[in-house]
């Protein structure tokens, strides 16, 4: 199942990594397009970019009495040998079945000065 809480009813704030006309997604469908491409003219696909691995690097979690949020960079490698470095923000919600599903995502390129 999906990781985001669209199907559990939840609303989600998703700010994407790769985003600078449409900074800020709040559609199922504007975070699809992202992920795949469609309705927003900018997105390439990330989801679809060839990837060959991710780490993640979790800093910090709170724990509250029915979400969680999750702090901390995780790193794309590419088929070139390449990595990108991306900082990110989760907030997860437990849904009715159980399972946590996130209402909160936010990644960025780290600032340079």
């Amino acid at each position: 199942g999906s990781r985001a809480g669209y199907a559990s009813g939840f609303d989600v704030l998703f700010k994407p990594t790769k985003a600078a006309e449409q900074a800020i997604r709040l559609t199922e469908t504007e975070a699809a397009s992202y992920m795949v491409t469609g309705c927003v003219p900018e997105d390439k696909g990330f989801a679809i970019t060839p990837f060959t691995d991710v780490r993640f690097d979790n800093k910090g979690t709170l724990l509250l009495s029915d979400s969680a949020t999750a702090m901390g960079e995780y790193y794309f490698a590419d088929a070139g040998d390449g990595i990108t470095k991306v900082e990110y923000t989760f907030q997860y919600r437990r849904a009715a079945d159980g399972s946590l599903k996130i209402v909160v995502h936010h990644s960025s390129i780290p600032y340079k000065k």
